[in-house]
């Protein structure tokens, strides 16, 4: 199996693209196997997946190298929020983000960090209230009355959009890289972001990281953003 993935001709053939579809596989081994099965390239590509020659990128869309998945780092403060959403939220369903994780992107760094709890709009004020019994600083996004730098430390509750991108850390719920980078580039209190800096946020998050770009534009569709992500990505 392994002469057949032709590996190093694979690397060779594919270096320069970003993206690979699966008619290019195919045209890749049907070149070397005339009339080789359908049903044998997609064998071949969960080979070459699970092996980290290949990384998954999108439906039916592939990039050479290992998948490198970006989770954010789970602080004592979030398992702190953690701990207040278990006992009264229990059936909620929320995800939490640090905006401090932007500086693994962007090219200016931030010498502050905002605390972000996203959570089901029916909740809101709820969550709001609860989190304000335990911590000084919290605040509905509602409520922003200035940029989001002048609000160091504080946890700010937002509205979490149905079927978000979220993945579970420990027993913390977090925002997928997917969520952050399309939250950044479409909500209001993210506008200082959202000049030439957004850019380069995404192009060093989609060098450094596995990003699904299907999962990206369908959580920015129920957004109603889908044209704003769609622009940046295929500027970068």
């Amino acid at each position: 199996m392994s002469t057949k993935l032709n590996i190093e001709g694979l690397r060779t053939q594919f270096v320069d693209m970003p993206t690979i579809q699966v008619s290019d596989l195919y045209s890749f081994y049907s070149d070397k196997e005339p009339g080789i099965k359908q049903s044998t390239i997609y064998l071949r590509i969960k080979t070459l997946v699970k092996s980290g020659v290949l990384q998954r990128i999108g439906r039916g869309q592939y990039r050479l190298g290992k998948n490198e998945v970006f989770i954010p780092q789970v602080t004592k403060r979030m398992k702190d929020i953690e701990k207040v959403i278990s006992n009264k939220f229990l059936l909620t369903q929320y995800c939490q983000w640090d905006l401090s994780c932007v500086n693994h992107f962007s090219q200016h760094l931030i010498n502050f960090n905002v605390q972000f709890v996203d959570v089901e709009r029916d909740v809101l004020d709820s969550m709001y209230y609860a989190l304000k019994e335990k911590f000084s600083k919290v605040m509905l996004v509602g409520n922003l009355y200035d940029g989001i730098s002048e609000f160091k430390d504080t946890i700010i509750v937002r509205p979490l959009i149905s079927e978000a991108p979220i993945r579970k850390s420990g027993n913390t719920y977090v925002a997928t890289l997917e969520k952050i980078l399309v939250d950044l580039a479409t909500d209001a209190e993210f506008v200082s972001f959202q000049g030439n800096e957004i850019y380069t946020i995404f192009r060093t998050a989609f060098k450094k990281y596995t990003l699904n770009r299907n999962t990206m534009l369908r959580y920015a569709t129920r957004k109603h953003k889908k044209d704003i992500i769609e622009r940046i990505i295929e500027h970068i």
